[in-house]
């Protein structure tokens, strides 16, 4: 029985173990360059940084959390200089924009790779709508009309349609 528990100890060092320290010296100068950064700003930046952390850094987006929408609306009007704050004191990382949520909402940054795939969809759709569309107006790949005037696409256009579905198919599939 003793097998299936472990102490505090060996739990906590499971759990730094899979924690990189760069990955923890990056985390630690992104907070100090945010409390270093919001704090600098006139007027209320002491209550913006006690009011505000850090939730998320992906793809160039920091994911900004506050206990309050009107902290949320400060810190958005001074995002160029947080911005520039930022990418001068966190030691190299590449904040391209800043994301706000109010705490307790479930708001995160989105996967680059779901972005795609959703792209991808959406662009499957538009061709098969625009397909659609051709066929209602009589230029679909149907039979020859009864009085020999083919009411069919160029091939040339065909090919096209066809590449076009083999691409999208082919993105979402790699994603």
């Amino acid at each position: 029985m003793s097998d299936e528990f472990i102490n505090s100890a060996q739990m906590i060092t499971r759990v730094f173990n899979n924690i990189s320290n760069q990955d923890l010296e990056k985390s630690s100068k992104i907070q100090q360059a945010w409390q270093t950064t919001v704090s600098k700003i006139s007027g209320n930046g002491e209550k913006l940084a006690a009011h505000s952390s850090i939730v998320d850094l992906k793809n160039g987006i920091l994911l900004v959390e506050s206990d309050h929408p009107g902290w949320n609306q400060m810190l958005q009007m001074h995002k160029k200089f947080i911005l520039t704050g930022l990418n001068r004191l966190s030691g190299g990382v590449k904040i391209d924009s800043l994301a706000f949520r109010v705490k307790g909402s479930e708001a995160s940054l989105a996967n680059s790779e779901e972005i795609t795939r959703r792209a991808v969809e959406k662009y499957a759709q538009k061709i098969e709508a625009e397909q659609k569309k051709l066929e209602e107006m009589g230029y679909a790949n149907k039979p020859a009309a009864a009085d020999g005037e083919a009411n069919q696409l160029p091939p040339e256009l065909n090919a096209i349609f066809d590449r076009m579905k083999k691409d999208a198919a082919q993105k979402v599939d790699n994603i």
